[in-house]
Parts: structure tokens; sequence; C-alpha cells
């Protein structure tokens, strides 16, 4: 969850990274002089090392990207793969006790190829944030990708990962940034290993991500797409609380928009046939939970102060039963009648308020069903691919040069293409160090593709090139 970040480094030995092999520093000098000017610039794995003129070292970047090797940062990044990448930067003599905090990110990747609602209707279905103009984020020179609205402390994004990260599946990242660490002076948040701190992060999560999602106002305007069957009542405000522009030109008191905001919220509950806002509750929900499980276990106590939201939300993101009298809105011309609560599809959307009580997908097939369980199953897979990708880029990038690669076609090993091509697995057997290495499927794939490119680019040995066996 955690991943931009800049710190400087306090009592530190300059030498630690002037030395270091894999730091290769530059630096604009002048033609006429040969004086140093500016500031001195590594970068390694999504990271950039900086020694400042006047002796400031700092580090910026996605620790989400260095922990993957440079790679990506579009994948889940839990509180366990953070404490781990952490750890790993103490090979750069960075100790997290001395290392202050100027800024840093909190986000989440959230995977909406399954449910019906993709990316873009998220995107366009913001209203209103933090009582700002909404500013477009482009990605590779282009807008309309996602959309950013930034505070005097604090920028707030929502935007298409999948774009941005030239991801296989739908992803949209939403994103706290903190630009002045006078937004987290209150949460004794001043050096790195105060992130570590599972007890004040939880804490800040919950006030400075979850909270902001709450205070932020989405409407699917195809939902409700005329007001006529709204209350006559609602219809004139109705066509102002739908518009963006009437949020930020507002300049009613807090109190006041809040009545707005939840006016339109049970307008949408009522006559939309979804909720954008909840379904959106449901993904970060997912998230929350596999971000905080360690692996001890399936409990999520360690983040106390984030049981509170988990809870509320753990069923269609409603709120808890109580012995309260229910008081039912509506208007003038159905009085005495007590709807059902409307309850939707977690997969596709659609409405089994019909259905037994407690049914989370559609009773009419197993499709939706199977959907949910194979969100789990792929999610596993795509955690075991990115590993063994990670371990091969390893193997080629410490000993390519004594690299000996053999690929190898299994005769026998045949299966049936789709089209009536017959197909055979490929496998590989990688020789270093007097040791064998066998890889398979796409795996050998993988491998024979990352040290081709290795191969063209000579960072290989060309005599250590693919043999064919």
């Amino acid at each position: 969850m955690i991943d931009g970040i800049t710190i400087e480094l306090t009592d530190f030995d300059i030498s630690l990274w002037t030395n270091h092999s894999k730091l290769k520093f530059n630096v604009l000098t002048s033609v006429d002089t040969g004086e140093l000017i500016g500031s001195q610039k590594a970068y390694y794995n999504g990271l950039e090392f900086i020694i400042e003129p006047k002796g400031k070292v700092k580090i910026k970047g996605s620790i989400h990207k260095y922990y993957n090797d440079g790679l990506h940062n579009g994948d889940r990044f839990t509180f366990d793969d953070f404490t781990k990448a952490v750890s790993q930067l103490s090979e750069f003599g960075v100790v997290p006790e001395q290392a202050i905090l100027r800024g840093f990110e909190i986000g989440l990747n959230l995977d909406t190829s399954n449910s019906k609602i993709d990316t873009k209707i998220f995107l366009d279905s913001i209203l209103y944030c933090k009582g700002v103009e909404r500013s477009d984020m482009e990605i590779s020179g282009k807008a309309g990708y996602g959309y950013r609205f930034k505070t005097a402390n604090t920028t707030y994004k929502f935007y298409d990962k999948m774009e941005q990260s030239c991801l296989q599946s739908e992803m949209l990242r939403i994103e706290t940034k903190f630009t002045k660490m006078r937004a987290v002076e209150n949460y004794g948040i001043l050096t790195l290993s105060d992130l570590l701190n599972k007890e004040k992060l939880s804490k800040l999560i919950k006030d400075k991500y979850l909270k902001f999602i709450d205070e932020t106002i989405f409407f699917e305007w195809d939902q409700i797409k005329t007001t006529r069957k709204l209350p006559v009542k609602y219809k004139s405000i109705f066509k102002d609380l739908r518009n963006p522009d009437w949020w930020i030109k507002d300049d009613r008191c807090r109190k006041e928009r809040n009545k707005n905001k939840k006016l339109l919220e049970t307008l949408i509950n009522k006559y939309a046939k979804r909720n954008i806002k909840t379904i959106l509750k449901d993904l970060i929900l997912l998230e929350l939970q596999a971000f905080s499980r360690t692996k001890k276990g399936d409990r999520y106590t360690e983040f106390e102060s984030l049981q509170s939201w988990i809870e509320s939300n753990s069923k269609n993101a409603t709120k808890k039963k109580t012995d309260t009298p229910c008081i039912v809105w509506c208007d003038s011309t159905d009085q005495g009648e007590v709807k059902k609560e409307k309850r939707y599809c977690e997969v596709c959307g659609k409405e089994i308020t019909d259905q037994r009580k407690g049914s989370k997908y559609c009773s009419d097939n197993r499709k939706c069903r199977d959907k949910a369980y194979n969100l789990k199953i792929s999610e596993k897979r795509k955690t075991k691919r990115l590993k063994q990708e990670k371990e091969i880029t390893k193997i080629i990038k410490e000993i390519g040069s004594q690299l000996q690669l053999v690929r190898t076609t299994n005769p026998k090993n045949k299966r049936n293409h789709p089209k009536g091509k017959t197909m055979r697995k490929t496998s590989i057997v990688v020789s270093a160090h007097g040791r064998k290495r066998y890889f398979h499927g796409s795996a050998a794939r993988y491998f024979i593709k990352e040290f081709e490119k290795k191969t063209e680019t000579k960072d290989i040995n060309p005599k250590n090139k693919l043999k064919t066996a």
C-alpha cells in the first residue's frame, strides 16, 4: 500500500554510495571550468539516489517498484512486502530510524476486470472530492486516463493503472499523496521506521485514505438518466446534485454540503439499479484484507484501527443492524409501504433482492459464483508467476556470463490446439555452477525471451547463446 517515498538520510557516510558497485552517479559539469553543477544522481530499480551540493542525501521513487526489481508496481504490495523492501534498503546504508520522511504515498491497486464495471466508469462517476477542481492526469502524453485533486498538503488521485503500467487486466488505482509532512504530523509519523508501526499506519489509512473515499461523491449517470421516477419535490435539486460544477461553485457550509451529499446518496440507493460507491468499497475491502494479512494466519487484529471499517463494510458495505426502530424514507405516494433493501450480485451487479437472505451471487446459474472462485485462483497463479519471473530475471542478471541454456522439446508430450494443430510443451534446462534447473511451459518461454534480450544487448557472452536439443 505504501508506494512513492521521499526520504532524507541523517548521519550518513556518502562514501557508502559513491563506492557502491550498483550506483553509477551522473552530474552536470561546466565545460569551461569543469566545476560540478547541481546534484549527483543515480538510478537503481525504481529509486533515485541523490547527493546534493550542500551535502544532503535523499532517496526518491517507488519502493513498490524497487521490491519488484524495478520492473513494475502494478501488483499487490502487502505490509509484509513493504517490511522486506525497507530491510533491503540496508544494502545502501539506510537506517529506518535515521531516514526522515519528506513525502510519501499510500494507495491500492483495485482489480476491476471481474466487477462488470470497468475502470473508465469508475473514473467518470466522480462528482466531487475535497472541494477542489479536478485536473486531468496524463499518461504517455495523453489525457483522460485519470484525475487529480490537489489540496494544500495532499493530492488525491484516481487513475487507470492498466494504461500506466501496461498491465493485462483492468486495474483502478486510488492514491493519497502527502506532499507536505504537516499533513501527518498529528500521527507521529516522522521517519521511515514510523511507517513500520502498524498502529500508526492503520490509523493513518483509516483517517486519510478510507475517510476521503467515504467523503467523495460518486454518481453513475446512466443509472438515473431522467428525473421521471423521482418525487416532484426533488426533481429540481437533483439536476444540480448530479452536476460536478455545482459542487465546486457551491459556497455553502460543510453541514449544508453533507446534507446535499446524503440526499443524493439516498436517491441513488432508492432509484438506481446499483450503487457504484458500494461496489468500490467492496473492492477496497478485499485489498485491505490482503494488505493486512500476515503469513502467521488470516487474522487482521494487528491492524486494529482498520477493523471498524472492515467490519462495517464486510457485507456489501452496509451498516450493521441495530434494535433501533427502522424509519423508511419514502415519498407521499407510497406512504405505509416498506420496501425491501435492494441487494446486488457482487460480480455482475444484477439485482438479487428476491433471492434468499445472505446470497452474494446470481442463483439462476453458476456463472457469477464461478467467476468469484476463479478470481481467487487466478490471483494465486499470478503471484506464483511473478515470483518465478523474478527468480528467472535474477538468474540471468547474476550469472549470465556463466550461463548455459539448452532448449528441449519432448516429442511424446503433445496436446491438442483448439484450432486442430498439434502442440508440444516447451521446456528448458539451465546449467550454472554445475547445477541444473528445469523450467517448463510459460516459465520456459519467459526465460528464453529474457535470455535473448540480454544476448542482443551483449550483456551475456555470445558463445552462450541458446542451444537447441
